[in-house]
């Protein structure tokens, strides 16, 4: 990165992007490529929480722990096995390499599209200005784009500062494979963390509020995950509230909780604390611009425009959405803007995944969410009981795709799926969905087979009353 230490130096740009992470530096880039001079700050590591800390190192040690379950189980597919053993540091030193490898090609691309890199934190000393807080720097902008993202949220649990209690960030950084870890929120973060490392053979217990896991998916992907993680050995404690963190006898933590108003414990040697996002906007001076802010979170309309004109707000910073994929868009749709090409971010067919034994996926609306706004559904689902790849693959019990649909017309409101590849696939649902794609134009399409693919074709043939394998 460039730091400069000259002073109050003035330095003219078109547009300051303030955070490095995936709607940062992909606004900073297009923002190059369409013309504009562009300058970006960044306090750490460009990637942001994604690259660093989140989607792909997770996903790094996901891809171990699926090698390990495949030398579980390959003598369900005729391999004989050996005894196996987990080397966690090789796993870690793995997951660093390519973070690195990465976060080396970001730099490369925003030195490649010609866009000044500074090294710090930015703070509003008016609506055209910045100050680096590193070194003094002073940015002056046409525009700018508000894309500092969001960290880790702790809940006021007493205890919850203490040793050995983690978040996300910390646990990446261990060195050594917990034995024991007790994980408080059954959200996405929450429940891959939770696989991966009882794929490695540590003791996990996984606490969450609400009666189910992945509360804002749809509800028989949530009952499958659960099953799953039953039959994995993972202590699910489901409608539980966590009371307090505290050290035990035999230095392990404590969490005590309340179920049902009754007490009840479990030890572990760590503690995961996975209950969501804050915003980072502390000490940026937003307030005394007058940008609009709503519990911490940079207000914006579906243009990435702010409540003031010439700033704009991208990435996990706005709470629109809290995936790096939304964010990437959301930083281009803002620099379409400042260019005046009055794009719009389609919220509605945004994919979500979640990376477990049994990948999870959803896109668009649930059945339930589409009825409580007015819609009259239709659905359709298939087994993959039925799917020929499915099966080759050594799928596990219970996978499935499902289609909700509005029942007058038959657009396709919402897909999801659970099986292999279905972090991939659903990217058929978000095009389906984008192009407001009818279910009839699904059974228009010829899919190929063998391909797990072909179960979205026969979910919505399904919804159509016409389904051929089931």
């Amino acid at each position: 990165m460039v730091s400069q230490t000259d002073g109050m130096v003035k330095n003219q740009y078109d547009v300051i992007i303030l955070g490095g992470g995936p709607a940062g530096y992909v606004a900073a880039i297009h923002a190059s490529q369409l013309g504009l001079k562009a300058a970006l700050l960044e306090k750490e590591n460009v990637g942001g929480t994604c690259l660093n800390v989140g989607c792909i190192p997770t996903k790094a040690l996901f891809q171990s722990a699926e090698v390990m379950e495949t030398v579980k189980y390959a003598e369900k597919f005729g391999i004989q096995s050996q005894a196996m053993y987990v080397n966690y540091q090789e796993i870690k030193d793995r997951k660093d390499k390519v973070v690195a490898q990465l976060v080396s090609g970001v730099k490369y691309l925003l030195k490649k599209n010609k866009v000044d890199v500074f090294e710090g934190y930015g703070k509003f000393l008016s609506p055209k200005k910045v100050q680096n807080e590193k070194d003094g720097t002073v940015l002056e902008g046409e525009n700018i784009v508000i894309a500092t993202g969001s960290s880790n949220f702790l809940p006021p649990i007493p205890g919850i500062n203490g040793k050995n209690v983690l978040d996300s960030t910390q646990l990446l950084a261990l060195h050594t494979l917990p034995k024991s870890m007790a994980i408080i929120g059954g959200g996405v973060i929450g429940c891959e963390f939770a696989n991966i490392l009882a794929s490695f053979g540590t003791k996990v217990t996984l606490i969450e509020l609400l009666p189910h896991l992945l509360g804002n998916l749809e509800e028989e992907c949530a009952l499958l995950t659960e099953e799953a993680f039953k039959e994995k050995g993972i202590r699910l404690m489901l409608g539980t509230k966590v009371a307090e963190i505290r050290d035990s006898e035999d230095w392990e933590k404590e969490v005590v909780c309340l179920k049902d108003k009754e007490p009840i414990s479990v030890a572990a040697e760590y503690v995961l604390v996975a209950t969501g996002r804050k915003a980072n906007t502390a000490g940026m001076g937003l307030e005394k611009i007058g940008i609009a802010m709503e519990h911490g979170y940079v207000q914006v309309n579906d243009r990435m425009e702010t409540s003031l004109p010439g700033i704009y707000g991208a990435g996990d910073v706005t709470g629109r959405s809290f995936l790096a994929h939304a964010a990437y868009e959301e930083g281009v749709v803002a620099v379409e803007n400042i260019v005046h090409t009055k794009k719009e971010m389609n919220f509605k067919a945004i994919p979500k995944a979640v990376f477990l034994d049994t990948e999870i996926s959803s896109v668009g609306m649930t059945e339930e969410e589409a009825e409580k706004l007015g819609y009259k559904v239709m659905t359709g689902r298939f087994s993959l009981a039925g799917n020929g790849k499915a099966q080759a693959m050594g799928a596990k019990k219970g996978g499935f795709v499902k289609v909700v649909a509005e029942k007058e017309n038959h657009l396709i409101l919402g897909i999801h799926m659970a099986g292999p590849s279905a972090s991939e696939l659903v990217t058929i649902g978000a095009s389906l969905i984008t192009m407001e794609a009818m279910l009839e134009d699904v059974e228009a399409t010829i899919y190929p087979h063998p391909s797990v693919a072909e179960a979205i074709r026969e979910a919505c043939l399904d919804a159509l009353g016409r389904a051929v394998h089931m």
